[in-house]
């Protein structure tokens, strides 16, 4: 295994540090032959595979908060040659086939599930690309099946959100869109392509360029062809000052939390300019309360979480302990891995003083999202208003948000061939609260799209719903829409979104480059 990779962090004292060993919950003695192993046919004929594979066992062993499930029990013999090829890697086809093996072995979850569900392998560098970079190429817009009493029993294609500045925004196409055609197939609707497994519309989201039939919502049309092309990202959708009787209510809405600074650089990116400038306005208006919109974001770096609890946290708080972190015995052993974890205090870089922030969740909303929240829990009245789902048969679901409370590292391998994520730490806030695998809960539920409209709409159901609590003192509940009246509109599962940054739920640590392989 050494000749094929050199860990760039020493861990001190290697041999001494693991030789004190204590039994693994999961890991089988030596010689034991691994269960749920299919021993039948090997994969050995693509050396770039096998080393890939080989590396993905190497490093989630080494890397994963669960480590301890993870074979081999004595991690002194992962570095004998072939040792991992010859007992494990080469019956998997693919290095994703060895990650998904490993994270099944992680202990169980109180659903009964192995408790990684976050670990995951990218291939194509989108994520650094976009969270350090800020650059995306896709048609930036999002799109659902959603159910109205227009489509009765079947549902309807509508857009979702759409990213400011990409080729979906230019041309014009916004949040709550019906699509009616896509190039030009009318035939797009929930029912329709669910019998064709959702073909069609994949197919046109993956692709290079589209046309689109609108139907905007006032009722107009518009007809736009877009093309996915490489863009500058910016995760904000939407940043204003409300006024309600008075009261100055700041709002934000974002998708992601990428990179303050420019990648590999300590030079401050646009998107440190960007929330320099909303933040400065929210202080120079003299905002009273702060509503969060968080409903898709799934997280981002670490350090833009820490950045934005420094703005939002009370004065109060400066100088208090915001959060610290678990990580495995392996890493910890190792002085220099040790220090990026060090216990984070509140640093108040701003005049704001506000003693409650509003957040707006749904079940996509995770990881550095979570971690915002939970850090500024001990220290200010924090509100959280989340949604209501609906299973196919109809009920109503009360959702928490996603429950991600660990982060991944950036681990290249063979050349930037691949990028490994396995979920490394754990944060906990000044409460020692961090166990919320099962998501933070809400303190009050609404139906998203019962009153439909864009972000920052003061219509909208769960901006009205932060807006009648920070009036009222109270949580009441919402008019529907008139084109709403008779049913709850509900989701409908099918496709893909295609790019949905929600989809991959992230906690990163970007910053630390001596976690990768040359």
């Amino acid at each position: 295994m050494k000749k094929f990779f050199a860990l760039l962090f020493i861990l001190g004292s290697f041999g001494s540090m693991l030789s004190c060993k204590k039994d693994s919950p999961a890991s089988p003695d030596e010689g034991v032959v691994e269960t749920g192993i299919d021993k039948g046919k090997t994969y050995l004929s693509d050396e770039s595979e096998n080393k890939l594979r080989d590396s993905v066992w190497y490093f989630y062993k080494v890397l994963s908060l669960w480590e301890e499930y993870i074979p081999p029990r004595d991690i002194n013999r992962i570095d004998e040659d072939g040792y991992l090829r010859e007992n494990f890697t080469q019956y998997f086809e693919r290095s994703e086939n060895v990650l998904d093996y490993l994270m099944g072995l992680t202990k169980i979850d109180p659903s009964g599930a192995p408790i990684d569900r976050y670990s995951f392998i990218d291939r194509q560098g989108v994520i650094s690309g976009e969270l350090e970079g800020g650059v995306a190429t896709d048609f930036g817009m999002y799109v659902f099946y959603l159910q109205t009493v227009s489509s009765g029993d079947n549902a309807d294609l509508y857009v979702r959100m759409v990213d400011v500045e990409s080729p979906a925004y230019k041309a014009g196409i916004r949040r709550g869109d019906r699509i009616a055609r896509v190039n030009g197939n009318s035939d797009i609707d929930y029912e329709a392509q669910r019998a064709q497994n959702f073909a069609f519309i994949n197919n046109a989201l993956s692709s290079s360029s589209m046309s689109l039939n609108l139907v905007k919502a006032d009722g107009s049309t518009d007809i736009v062809s877009i093309n996915s092309i490489e863009y500058s990202f910016n995760p904000v959708v939407s940043e204003k000052v409300i006024i309600q009787d008075g009261k100055k209510i700041g709002y934000l809405a974002f998708s992601s939390f990428i990179s303050l600074f420019v990648e590999n650089t300590n030079i401050p990116s646009k998107m440190n300019t960007i929330f320099q400038d909303i933040f400065q306005e929210f202080e120079t208006e003299g905002i009273e309360e702060l509503v969060v919109d968080l409903r898709y974001n799934g997280g981002g770096i670490v350090n833009t979480a820490e950045y934005l609890a420094n703005k939002i946290v009370p004065t109060s708080g400066n100088g208090e302990l915001m959060s610290t972190h678990k990580i495995n015995r392996y890493l910890l052993a190792d002085p220099e891995i040790k220090r990026e974890f060090e216990d984070v205090y509140f640093s108040k870089t701003n005049a704001l003083n506000l003693k409650r922030v509003y957040f707006l969740v749904t079940s996509s909303t995770a990881s550095a999202s979570e971690l915002l929240i939970n850090s500024l829990e001990p220290y200010m009245d924090v509100h959280v208003v989340g949604t209501y789902a609906w299973d196919e048969n109809g009920s109503r679901i009360s959702e928490n948000t996603y429950g991600k409370p660990v982060g991944f590292f950036e681990l290249e391998l063979l050349n930037k061939s691949l990028s490994l994520y396995a979920a490394s730490f754990q944060t906990f806030n000044a409460d020692n609260q961090g166990d919320y695998f099962n998501g933070l809960i809400p303190d009050v539920h609404v139906s998203e799209f019962d009153n439909f409209y864009d972000f920052g709409d003061e219509r909208e159901s769960m901006l009205s719903m932060a807006l009648r609590h920070i009036n009222t003192g109270t949580y009441t509940s919402l008019e529907r829409s008139a084109t709403t009246s008779i049913r709850n509109r509900r989701i409908r599962k099918g496709i893909l979104n295609m790019g949905d940054r929600s989809k991959v739920h992230g906690m990163f640590k970007f910053r630390n480059k001596d976690l990768k392989i040359k």
